[in-house]
């Protein structure tokens, strides 16, 4: 897939900071996936592997170990030392190396068979299943040091316990915990999950939802429900900033502290 050169220095970090994009885990990214996307405000510490393609919605906090060709819906929160979609081996080919499929790796293709490249371009044979796209929909709390499986999928409002290893598709809202993964038990009673994926209630900025008592989740729910058929809230537009945008850390940051100013 194309991929567009991302160079974040210093100086630009500090900026996207204060303008609502902390991004120092794509420091030493230095290319990613061009259909790559970051919707403004939200923070990235963690680790964005070279060429990696991401889609972090707003509001999310991934604030540690390695995100690798991963979506992650709004409201998101990464603990440290996790993992995220590592490249995946084949198992049934002649080798698990990544050289069968990738044999420039390292450069050692020119370095051990210089006069065969023809030959190595035309045997060569892509291996789709490398390192699929990983979904976390919205509100995901991903806990200190859980691995998960590329390409798997997250559902809405999941919690992934500490250490945990995710290898199969979770459902909305479910606690998951031990290695293998296993469900736990539901966040709330389904009746409670069934109006809050209906609601879809990250549509909107949480600033503009304190009218709620957040931690009574049945009241919180009448009284955003309310608000919303009422027309009193409107869903949020964050900034979609690209790799492109990126290539120019500073003057983006400009372009993000008016509309900061204005969300304000």
């Amino acid at each position: 897939m194309p991929s567009t050169a991302v160079t974040l220095a210093g100086p630009a970090l500090a900026a996207l900071d204060k303008a609502g994009l902390r991004l120092p885990g794509l420091r030493q990214t230095g290319r990613m996936d061009a259909a790559s996307r970051i919707e403004w405000p939200t923070s990235i510490i963690s680790t964005v592997p070279h060429g990696a393609f991401i889609d972090v919605g707003a509001f999310c906090n991934l604030s540690g170990g390695t995100i690798n060709n991963a979506r992650f819906g709004r409201y998101c929160s990464v603990a440290s030392g996790v993992t995220v979609g590592p490249h995946e081996h084949p198992t049934d080919w002649l080798t698990t190396s990544r050289t069968a499929y990738f044999p420039q790796v390292n450069g050692w293709d020119d370095l051990v068979a210089p006069a065969n490249r023809g030959r190595i371009k035309a045997g060569r044979r892509p291996f789709a299943g490398s390192c699929p796209v990983t979904t976390f929909g919205p509100d995901v709390w991903i806990g200190q040091g859980a691995f998960i499986k590329a390409g798997v999928t997250i559902g809405a409002g999941a919690i992934i316990g500490a250490r945990a290893t995710v290898l199969r598709d979770v459902p909305p809202y479910a606690i998951v915990v031990g290695t293998p993964g296993r469900v736990l038990r539901l966040r709330f009673p389904e009746a409670v999950v069934e109006r809050l994926l209906a609601l879809e209630w990250w549509r909107f900025s949480i600033y503009d939802l304190f009218e709620a008592p957040f931690d009574a989740i049945e009241t919180t729910l009448d009284v955003i429900e309310a608000r919303v058929a009422s027309g009193d809230v409107t869903p949020w537009q964050g900034r979609v900033v690209s790799p492109e945008d990126l290539c120019d850390g500073l003057r983006l940051a400009a372009e993000l502290t008016p509309a900061l100013a204005e969300a304000g």
